[in-house]
């Protein structure tokens, strides 16, 4: 029988968030950009293999994340669902569909812009192929350190919950890519079923 995880104080948790933020800030921008595109690569591979069209649920990259804006532009071309999310009240994400040049405006609840759009619930991601997660670290078990707002979790639990099974997908530079174990993960935790890097997809057993 595997044991439940314990809770993670939080000052643990902020503590190595401040040192994988540090670790990825001074990754170049160059290096980046490179791994940036090697994961679109990665991920563009994989999904032409679906059947089609596909519909991807993602972020729009903020700050250091690795960038997909250039993949996501690519799949709606050709004729893909591209959904990305937005903040809700009580920290909650909505879903609104995507399209390049989309308009945007300030967050209601988070120091953001975000698309304008229909928000949908977790059941407008129920039926996607993947669900592209931003991290700033995932280990080998699959633990994913967020930002700390908790919202991907909450999506992640609700959705699990409904029965829904898109492909639930972090990416994070290679070097984020953490040995089995190491990230702190509490009973609220979601994990993650892979991960993508520069070096492509992996997928974690349960």
């Amino acid at each position: 029988m595997i044991a439940e995880p314990s809770p993670v104080a939080p000052e643990v948790k902020d503590e190595v968030r401040r040192v994988w933020r540090r670790r990825r800030r001074e990754l170049p921008v160059a290096e980046r950009a490179h791994q940036s595109a090697a994961v679109a690569d990665a991920l563009r591979d994989w999904l032409a293999a679906r059947p089609q069209p596909v519909t991807v649920a993602a972020y729009l990259a903020y700050g250091a994340e690795p960038t997909l804006d250039p993949l996501l532009e690519s799949l709606h071309d050709d004729g893909a669902t591209v959904l990305v999310p937005v903040c809700l009240p009580e920290r909650q994400l909505g879903w609104v569909r995507w399209s390049p040049g989309a308009p945007t405006q300030r967050s209601t609840v988070a120091p953001i812009d975000e698309p304008v759009g229909h928000r949908g619930g977790v059941e407008t991601v129920a039926t996607a192929d993947v669900v592209l997660v931003p991290a700033q670290a995932v280990d080998l078990l699959g633990a994913r350190l967020g930002q700390g707002g908790g919202y991907y979790d909450r999506f992640i639990a609700q959705l699990r919950s409904g029965g829904a099974a898109p492909a639930l997908l972090a990416v994070v530079y290679d070097h984020e890519l953490a040995t089995a174990g190491t990230l702190p993960a509490g009973p609220l935790d979601e994990p993650v079923d892979g991960v993508v890097t520069s070096r492509g997809i992996a997928w974690f057993a349960r």
